[in-house]
């Protein structure tokens, strides 16, 4: 075996692997046509409302996340929920039912339309604070855990963010398992957001060629597969990052619904939010 830069975290009871199914819930204040299309488009594109963006983007509110709660009840499995602020004050019916189902509610910026590395320090501070409000206000409990749009930190998201009191944050690609981050006296976790494992937007590909369902859970299989092969010399770890407006639709929430199966019928699967393996990391 290759030698690991960071150590394996030991999983309770003495799973081999645990599983984390992250929801991606998000809402734009700009819902224009460069937020999904690759081809070529008129310059004053970025100032134009796109209205097959924006009713795309309202099916998670109005299905997706619903059919993707119900998947998640049959199988008994506890999600990790990054949602934008906008998001909590479109719909705050759905946070408190995510946050009573048992699912955790963590930060995903105010609104996805702004790009933290656009912004001062300042700016990247109140949005912060503006997403914290938002999803407590919504849910009734504070958030714990946070990623940035579209997973683009700055140089300072780190350090605002344990001054806001946040336990784990899950913008870094750079490890297959979670570790700390020492920032001042204190310690923030990082649990990669979908490393190992993948988005519906690498299976679906919304920017390009789409794989069917049946393409998606191969593809989820052999990758659990590789995870759960490896398992055996030391503890790991896979992520499936859902869109609700992605894979809320009936095929692709199969491909999901698939796959949570699957992965069950292996023994030493532990199914658990990212604030259960940030809790692990930081009793270790």
């Amino acid at each position: 075996m290759t030698s690991l830069r960071y150590q394996p975290v030991k999983w309770p009871k003495g799973a081999r692997v645990a599983v984390t199914i992250n929801v991606t819930h998000e809402w734009w204040s700009r819902q224009t046509r460069r937020m999904w299309g690759r081809d070529p488009q008129p310059r004053d594109s970025v100032s134009r409302t796109d209205y097959m963006v924006l009713t795309s983007t309202e099916y998670a509110f109005k299905s997706g996340i619903w059919r993707i709660m119900e998947i998640l009840d049959r199988h008994k499995v506890k999600a990790t929920c990054f949602i934008s602020g906008l998001a909590a004050e479109k719909e705050p019916s759905i946070l408190k039912e995510l946050h009573e189902r048992g699912h955790e509610i963590a930060a995903h910026s105010y609104d996805q339309s702004a790009q933290l590395f656009m912004m001062t320090r300042e700016q990247e501070k109140e949005a912060i604070r503006k997403s914290v409000t938002a999803l407590e206000r919504a849910s009734g409990q504070r958030p714990l855990g946070w990623i940035s749009p579209g997973t683009r930190p700055t140089e300072n998201t780190i350090e605002l963010l344990v001054d806001e009191g946040f336990v784990w944050h899950g913008d870094f690609f750079d490890s297959d398992f979670p570790y700390r981050i020492p920032v001042k006296d204190k310690v923030l976790v990082e649990v990669p957001y979908k490393v190992p494992g993948h988005t519906d937007y690498d299976i679906f590909g919304i920017y390009g060629a789409m794989k069917t369902p049946t393409d998606a859970f191969q593809f989820l299989k052999d990758e659990f597969d590789a995870v759960y092969k490896e398992s055996a010399h030391h503890p790991m770890r896979m992520a499936y990052c859902v869109h609700p407006y992605v894979s809320g639709i009936p095929g692709r929430a199969a491909a999901l619904e698939k796959f949570i199966r699957y992965a069950k019928r292996h023994t030493k699967v532990w199914f658990a939010r990212c604030i259960d393996i940030a809790k692990c990391v930081l009793e270790k």
